[in-house]
């Protein structure tokens, strides 16, 4: 029985014999070739998956990263309409409480408003970007518009819902809305001396054709804007003729789907982006199209694509050669290098090539293989640099963090100071009493201080600086700035410490912002005469801390939202403290339990891992 090409049985055949007289049938195959070509198809079907498999994840990288830059100016278009939306209501906030204001409103004093802000419009709209400024009488009646003085008295309530909301609520309400002048960044604050609403004043500020230039001048990105109309969509703003003009594509955005296409424009590779816009309430009011140029993700991909179909040649050709001068010496190197390309297959990039300082065939092959290595720890780096931007999209929410966690040691410092300036006005100062406040006011300057380098860290990508802790020290500090920001609270606190609690691993200034937050929400709930119990203990290798008020308990629906974000039951709250704190918990290995009070009201307790 003779051999097969690959070394397998081969049957014996008849007598078709050649020139020589022998038959082909019966001449081997010489065992150089036999490897060779068995060697040769191996080694081509696992370059082309090796290939296959890379260009296909070079593929999906470049994709993901599109769409995430793609979002990420999203975000940015988002983020200027917020900054616009914030300078209308500190306009809208300073002129709603100027008393010369509230009088003239309350007089209906048109003429007056008018010559008392018709340069300062001037001046904003031309500075600052202002479109719209005017003042409306409850419940939507327009009273006053500096920029139409002549148009007044018309009801506004069949399409201006903010003014309707606003009047109604006495309430301030900002956020997008459409209006007779499209699309504009509006915020309305009530009119209310005394606390009677009589009116309310808006500014609105552009959100169109201007508001996409200034965003295509600052992130080199095409934006245009689409609202709906009665045949489909019409653009307001456009910094390019749009690209994706089909209707069902726009109309699919406006639904809340995100619409992603890659197409090549005027010989360049381009990525466009359909999303929705929403308004002040959270709904559907504009679609947003960014185009940018894709032609860097292009060109990486295609310069991917070269380098693997390169090192895959030069690994199949320096194959062939290894294949032809096979033997014993260089057997022992082909195993350990097939060994290490499986490893670098399945993505260990750890691995050390082997033979790479040889001078023949196998070191050309172990040198291509290491190039390959490079490829793609290099397409490795670049994704971490692409998650990297993306993780920088939560700057956004970091901003109302900031603004939340700094209200607590502001609020202390402000207490402390305006009681030492009534000691310092007395006839006679406590200078022990003065010191004390000043070292308070520096502790709350240095937490203050601790939550922004704290905030900071985290944009860095540091951890936060965890320590071992105890949790009772940290309560009758977290109880020393409580009380004394309370001092003249009617509502005890009571303590009950565990004795000899374990530490936890845990942030201090995180932690500590967690029982401030409790026991201001506790304080809130509990009518002068109740109390607020705090209490320590350890049971199951977690130490727990309850935070017991003695109000009038949780309405019906409120506990399954009360840690949603922006979720409030009080008429000034942000709804941001209690999903704050569940985001530090939980960071720490913790959670959060709700149940009734020991003598009424709630009982909101959090448990972090004890240390051993």
């Amino acid at each position: 029985m003779a051999t097969s090409t690959c070394g397998g049985p081969r049957p014996s055949g008849g007598r078709n014999r050649g020139a020589g007289g022998r038959s082909l049938r019966d001449r081997p195959m010489p065992l150089k070739v036999r490897l060779t070509v068995c060697f040769v198809a191996l080694l081509a079907a696992t370059v082309a998956i090796l290939v296959s498999v890379m260009l296909n994840g070079v593929t999906e990288t470049v994709s993901r990263a599109e769409e995430r830059e793609l979002k990420g100016y999203l975000g940015a278009v988002e983020a200027m309409a917020g900054l616009r939306t914030q300078t209308a209501l500190a306009l809208a906030e300073m002129v709603a409480t100027m008393p010369d204001v509230q009088s003239a409103v309350a007089d209906g004093d048109r003429a007056r408003l008018l010559s008392v802000f018709s340069a300062p419009f001037a001046r904003m709209r031309e500075d600052a970007g202002v479109q719209q400024f005017q003042f409306h009488m409850a419940p939507a009646t327009s009273f006053l518009r500096l920029h139409q003085p002549a148009l007044f008295g018309d009801d506004l309530s069949s399409f201006r819902q903010m003014v309707v909301e606003a009047n109604r609520r006495g309430s301030t309400v900002q956020g997008l809305e459409n209006g007779v002048a499209d699309l504009g960044a509006r915020a309305i604050v009530p009119i209310a001396p005394d606390g009677k609403n009589i009116g309310s004043v808006e500014f609105g500020m552009d959100f169109g054709q201007e508001f996409a230039w200034q965003f295509k001048s600052r992130f080199a990105v095409d934006l245009a804007i689409h609202l709906p109309s009665d045949d489909g969509f019409r653009t307001v703003a456009a910094t390019a003729p749009a690209l994706l003009e089909d209707p069902d594509l726009r109309r699919q955005a406006f639904a809340g789907k995100t619409v992603l296409r890659r197409f090549m424009f005027d010989g360049r590779s381009v990525a466009a982006l359909l999303a929705p816009i929403n308004d002040y309430s959270g709904k559907p009011v504009a679609v947003a199209e960014i185009t940018m140029d894709a032609g860097e993700y292009a060109t990486q991909y295609a310069q991917a694509r070269w380098r693997a179909l390169g090192v895959g040649v030069v690994v199949l050709l320096a194959g062939v050669a290894i294949a032809w001068f096979i033997s014993q010496t260089i057997s022992r190197p082909l195993v350990a290098m097939t060994e290490a390309m499986h490893r670098l297959a399945e993505g260990d990039l750890g691995i050390d090539v082997p033979a790479a300082d040889r001078a023949d065939e196998i070191g050309r092959m172990a040198r291509a293989m290491f190039v390959f290595k490079q490829n793609r720890a290099e397409i490795e780096r670049q994704k971490a640099e692409r998650d990297q931007f993306a993780r920088l999209g939560i700057l956004g929410e970091m901003a109302s963090n900031i603004a939340h966690e700094l209200n607590q040691p502001l609020a202390s410092i402000l207490n402390y100071g305006r009681g030492m300036v009534h000691m310092l006005d007395g006839e006679a100062a406590d200078q022990a009493m003065l010191r004390t406040g000043a070292v308070a006011v520096a502790e709350q300057a240095e937490r203050a201080a601790a939550i922004i380098h704290r905030i900071r860290g985290f944009v860095r990508r540091r951890p936060p600086h965890r320590v071992r802790v105890n949790v009772n020290s940290l309560a009758r500090e977290a109880l020393s700035l409580f009380e004394t920001s309370t001092s003249r609270s009617k509502v005890p606190v009571r303590r009950r410490l565990a004795p000899h609690l374990p530490a936890v691993l845990g942030d201090k200034v995180e932690i500590q912002q967690v029982l401030l937050n409790l026991l201001q929400n506790a304080l809130d709930a509990t009518p002068d005469g109740g109390d607020i119990l705090l209490t320590t203990e350890v049971a199951d290798g977690k130490v727990t801390v309850s935070i017991s008020d003695s109000g009038s308990g949780l309405a019906p629906g409120v506990e399954e939202r009360m840690f949603d974000p922006f979720f409030t039951t009080k008429s000034e709250g942000l709804g941001l403290g209690l999903s704050i704190c569940r985001t530090i918990v939980e960071s720490h290995g913790g959670g959060f339990l709700v149940r009734p009070g020991p003598e009424g009201g709630v009982t909101i307790a959090f448990t972090l891992p004890a240390l051993s």
